[in-house]
């Protein structure tokens, strides 16, 4: 049964005619947690990379929680009622808390669901088709069609309208069979000027069809963002991707149930779409990039660091003239900068532990954003 959120439809008329400068992107997962009692509410305790650690009466929901970055743990109504006021917004970095939440919480201490579901079972995420796999891992593709409908039906096949040449969206896609996650990295910075990194499985099947064409966000990094006015050319193909990924800014995202997707082998592309409040759908075509024909093709370069040596190394650098190399902290801050990359002058001992983004621009205008855990 299909949900319309009244007042996300009214943010949505007031973003179409109203907003100027805003942020398209939002990084953090949103997951919804209800504690029946004031005894089990966590102590919060901020941490020196961004996240922050919630420390509860039982140790073993401490435990469970140490297990994913938390980045905001807040109270959803303050000064609602006594009922209301048992609800708390999570921000954090992957849905696999609310499988082990579900699983070894009983619901009379604690109550996880997901910010689109109000009641979930598990379990909540079905195997990723492999097709998909075969046709997108370790590849790049581009997003090089779109359209936004006003019918309710996924319209796959419908003509769609080719991306201005100017625009740029290249992602790579990798995947870990482990834990069954498709992962979705920017290749480079968009052009609106965002880099991403989210994990997605295969769809939640909880009151929907159950069949294999279906993907949902279940992992999500910070990554670098910025404010866009609305009136660049950019916005509305940027907000409309990311609607689909799931990772559009409230009242941006007006999308809502699982990214289905339509593979085609011959022409090497991919379709995505998903439903939004408009009683239409978003869809894009990914085209797979040739990276041996591709002129302006990044090397295959990669930020590194050895063990037993501090200092950031580069792979496959023929020429450091032409490389700069500017490492962002979790929040998003840049924190160092160089326009020309020199072997063993950028000192990695004194960060603090935790995660951080490192982007190389060639002086081809070309960039690409890593991410890199310091332990």
């Amino acid at each position: 049964m299909k949900k319309i959120y009244i007042l996300h439809f009214i943010l949505l008329i007031s973003m179409r005619f109203g907003f100027s400068q805003m942020t398209i992107h939002c990084s953090n997962l949103r997951v919804e947690l209800k504690i029946e009692n004031i005894t089990d509410i966590p102590t919060v305790t901020a941490n020196n990379n961004g996240t922050i650690s919630l420390n509860f009466s039982q140790q073993y929901i401490t435990d469970i929680f140490e297990n994913y970055d938390i980045y905001d743990f807040i109270q959803t109504s303050p000064t609602g009622s006594e009922e209301l006021q048992k609800y708390y917004h999570v921000y954090i970095n992957s849905k696999g808390i609310i499988e082990d939440v579900m699983a070894q919480v009983p619901s009379i201490t604690m109550t996880i669901f997901d910010e689109d579901f109000a009641t979930i079972s598990l379990p909540i995420t079905m195997p990723i088709d492999s097709e998909l796999i075969s046709l997108v891992d370790g590849k790049t593709f581009d997003v090089t069609k779109y359209i936004e409908t006003s019918d309710a039906d996924p319209c796959f096949g419908c003509p769609l309208n080719n991306v201005p040449e100017d625009f740029n969206f290249r992602v790579n896609f990798n995947y870990d069979a482990a834990n069954d996650v498709l992962y979705v990295e920017s290749n480079e910075e968009t052009s609106c000027g965002h880099s991403f990194h989210i994990g997605l499985k295969g769809g939640n099947p909880n009151g929907y069809v159950d069949i294999d064409n279906m993907l949902q966000l279940w992992e999500s990094y910070p990554a670098i963002t910025t404010e866009i006015d609305s009136t660049e050319p950019c916005f509305y193909l940027e907000s409309l991707i990311f609607n689909i990924f799931d990772i559009a800014c409230s009242p941006l995202n007006a999308a809502y149930d699982n990214t289905f997707f339509i593979l085609d082998f011959d022409t090497e592309t991919l379709q995505l779409s998903r439903e939004h409040v408009f009683f239409g759908s978003y869809i894009i075509e990914l085209s797979q990039v040739n990276l041996s024909i591709d002129e302006n093709a990044f090397p295959n370069m990669r930020p590194y660091r050895i063990n037993g040596n501090p200092y950031l190394q580069i792979s496959n650098l023929e020429n450091e003239d032409s490389v700069a190399v500017e490492i962002f902290n979790i929040s998003g801050q840049s924190i160092y900068s160089t326009n020309r990359f020199e072997s063993n002058t950028i000192n990695l001992l004194g960060y603090s532990k935790g995660l951080y983004f490192i982007k190389l621009s060639t002086s081809y205008g070309q960039q690409k954003v890593f991410k890199r855990i310091l332990n």
